[in-house]
């Protein structure tokens, strides 16, 4: 019986961070949910990505301090767009 090369390419993304650089590499087919995390301080409010990778317990991104929430709403629809492409 003969085998047959198989090869099996994985779609990796880097998943970045307030820097722009990527904080963790996942497989794109196994990313299920991205949710928006957002604390309010006394001066900016905080952003972070909240995803579930199946098979992996929930990981946090910290997508940095913005002056208000309609400036955290922006970097967040801007994150989910450099996850899409």
């Amino acid at each position: 019986m003969r085998r047959r090369n198989t090869v099996w390419l994985m779609h990796l993304i880097g998943v970045p961070d307030a820097s722009g650089k990527p904080a963790l590499w996942i497989n794109a087919d196994h990313l299920v949910s991205v949710q928006p995390v957002v604390r309010t301080g006394e001066r900016d409010v905080t952003l972070e990505a909240e995803l579930k990778v199946d098979g992996m317990p929930l990981q946090r991104i910290n997508l940095g301090a913005h002056a208000d929430r309609a400036a955290a709403d922006v970097a967040f629809d801007a994150f989910l767009h450099k996850l899409q492409n």
